[in-house]
């Protein structure tokens, strides 16, 4: 069981409830300079293929995995949490290093890394 955050390029709104119906999202970068970022944020990623990063430490479970457009653009991303007390921090250190914002599929809301024991 995990649980799952959209990492993509979303507007700034208060809520997922004032995206417009029309946005699109943009990809968010290539592959190659997505995966130095996180790896910048977060030193422990380890690159388990070509789409797939793992970060597992002490009290953090988090895979990720790079849904790609054409190969080399990066859509976006999800985060499957798989547990861990700090994890929400890692991802939200991400976020912030990424310049990027995220959706957490259990609230149906903007990810605000405060939630990890709700999502669990």
């Amino acid at each position: 069981m995990s649980w799952d955050i959209y990492i993509q390029d979303l507007p700034a709104v208060a809520s997922m409830a004032d995206v417009p119906d029309d946005f699109s999202p943009r990809p968010i970068g290539e592959r190659e300079a997505i995966i130095s970022k996180v790896r910048e944020a977060v030193p422990i990623a380890d690159l388990v293929d070509r789409d797939w990063l793992f970060i597992k430490a002490n009290e953090i479970d988090i895979s990720i995995q790079l849904h790609l457009e054409d190969g080399e653009q990066v859509r976006f991303m999800v985060a499957h949490v798989h547990g861990g007390a700090q994890s929400a921090a890692c991802i939200g250190a991400l976020l912030r290093h990424l310049g990027l914002r995220a959706h957490d599929t259990l609230t149906g809301d903007l990810f605000d890394g405060f939630s990890l024991d709700e999502g669990l």
